[in-house]
């Protein structure tokens, strides 16, 4: 359903990079963050106005200076996987494993575990992967 590898390829913008000209810390969450919003793309998911997705958690762990150029973000979904997702049921969070790949190696710059929760943005509070899920497939 919902659990294909999504790939984005994104500019390294001049901006993007410190003092020493490789990309910054924060820029790289930015980079995830565009390659989760390309998931829901591509799985015909729209982040909706009411319901949404905000990270809960971030485990992140650089790997390799980001220099100027291309790269290419690779997310999917983690937890729960094919086997564990019951649409039945009620699930709170979601986890995705993200790579930030640079062109021709083999092993990724950045490698991360994003844990996301659900919103009712209006009420503030709580919803389910389901409940989001249904929401952002109907929108």
């Amino acid at each position: 359903m919902y659990f294909s590898e999504t790939r984005l390829t994104l500019p390294v913008r001049p901006n993007d990079l410190d003092a020493l000209g490789h990309v910054n810390n924060a820029v790289a969450l930015e980079y995830l963050e565009a390659g989760r919003w390309d998931w829901l793309a591509q799985h015909d998911l729209v982040h909706g106005d009411r319901l949404i997705s905000v990270v809960a958690r971030t485990e992140i762990d650089y790997r390799a200076e980001i220099p100027r150029g291309r790269v290419e973000v690779r997310t999917v979904l983690d937890t729960p996987d094919a086997e564990e997702y019951d649409p039945d049921s009620i699930t709170f969070r979601a986890r995705f494993r993200q790579r930030v790949h640079l062109p021709g190696a083999p092993d990724p710059a950045v490698d991360a575990l994003v844990t996301v929760a659900f919103l009712d943005a209006r009420q503030r509070s709580l919803v389910s992967l389901q409940d989001f899920l249904a929401a952002a497939a109907a929108h």
